[in-house]
């Protein structure tokens, strides 16, 4: 496989080499959205970052089983179709495809699996039913929640909930402050052991992933606001069941902001991602994401998405004055080194667009030859399509 490559791992706090547990494959699992409403510039940048990790790990000789989840049974689910006089399935299913249709507009390459959480519930039953056996669980009213006293405390992804976590929320019936729901009983939704109800999120991620991809993941991606609770979350739950490391590497991209905030559906504050794509090229909002490292924020604005047109369009203009397939002269090769470096160093995306980007000027100049397997690095490794000019 060569040099290996460094990632940050959010559970030490490191750059990491990179070593699988199979030397030829890699086992990753993706948080997916919950679906009930359309995708946001902030679900682009989770999977265009991992959709480039993935890639290029591809590029090295890997495969790579990646799983991604729907999240489908949600309280927003259920209002959105009660507000639309349809099923929350229906709901479901209908965003299910935007979502699709959004990630395949971005060249974003489809997972090897995708679950729902509605087709694990006899799993999640299964899982809460064996942690109220291991003493983890608890029954407090028409609730079940996850003991995490009892099984020793977060430790995995934060360190220092005092610190972290500001104002839990202590609920009458749980024993401990930082207790998480299992299992909910309501009247509607599924049947089960514990009554009609609904599972809690976090048991599901742990059903879907050990299920599709064994008791220890490789690689579990996310945005970094699902560090906690959900991570921290799935962690306490899965090694409780198993005694074993649930993930190897956890990586957490950060947020995209608009108007200094989050972006996000719940707080209204959200650029879909068609509707950019009215305005600008995919591999114009795909070039602007990788312009930036996966671990700092981007602020969105239209100056930074014009100014990224702008660069594309020069990438382009290079990779076909490129296409006569000259053999590499030592200028090229230096720049293939430099591109591929940064992607060694934790997937340092922009890095090697800014390489790119001084290569482009450079064959517009005359000055270098042979750089087209460079140009082919960037549609195969960046996933960035380089049309010819108009």
């Amino acid at each position: 496989m060569g040099d290996l490559m460094k990632i940050f791992n959010t559970r030490t706090g490191l750059k990491e080499d990179f070593i699988p547990q199979d030397p030829f494959e890699v086992k990753a699992y993706v948080c997916g959205p919950t679906v009930y409403d359309l995708c946001h510039l902030g679900h682009a940048r989770t999977y265009i970052n991992f959709d480039v990790l993935k890639r290029y790990l591809i590029s090295l000789g890997y495969k790579v089983i990646h799983v991604q989840n729907f999240t489908d049974i949600d309280e927003k689910i259920d209002q959105r179709a009660k507000k639309e006089g349809i099923s929350p399935h229906e709901v479901a299913e209908r965003f299910i495809r935007e979502y699709f249709f959004d990630m395949d507009s971005l060249k974003v390459m489809r997972a090897t699996k995708y679950t729902k959480a509605s087709e694990y519930v006899p799993k999640i039953i299964k899982i809460t039913e064996r942690l109220l056996e291991l003493g983890y669980a608890y029954r407090s009213g028409n609730t079940i929640y996850f003991d995490v006293g009892a099984a020793g405390g977060f430790s995995e992804l934060v360190k220092d909930l005092n610190e972290t976590i500001v104002d839990e929320i202590r609920v009458q019936g749980k024993r401990g402050p930082f207790d998480f729901v299992l299992w909910k009983v309501t009247g509607q939704g599924f049947d089960s052991p514990f009554g009609i109800g609904v599972p809690g999120w976090h048991t599901e991620c742990v059903a879907m992933s050990m299920d599709t991809l064994g008791e220890t993941l490789d690689i579990h991606w996310g945005g970094k606001d699902l560090i906690y609770p959900h991570h921290e979350c799935e962690s306490l739950i899965a090694k409780t069941l198993t005694g074993k490391r649930f993930v190897r590497y956890w990586v957490h991209n950060d947020f995209v902001l608009f108007k200094g905030e989050k972006m996000s559906k719940s707080s209204g504050g959200k650029i879909y991602i068609r509707d950019l794509l009215e305005k600008y090229p995919a591999e114009v909002l795909r070039t602007w994401i990788l312009r930036s490292h996966y671990r700092e924020k981007i602020e969105f604005s239209e100056e930074s998405l014009e100014e990224t047109q702008v660069l594309y369009e020069k990438i382009c203009k290079a990779a076909a004055k490129s296409r006569d397939k000259e053999e590499m002269g030592q200028c090229a090769k230096d720049f293939a080194a430099i591109f591929m470096s940064a992607l060694d160093d934790d997937l340092e995306t922009g890095k090697a667009l800014l390489a790119v980007e001084e290569l482009s000027d450079r064959v517009l100049e005359g000055k270098v030859k042979g750089a087209w397997r460079i140009f082919s690095l960037v549609e195969t490794i960046l996933g960035i399509r380089l049309r010819a000019p108009h």
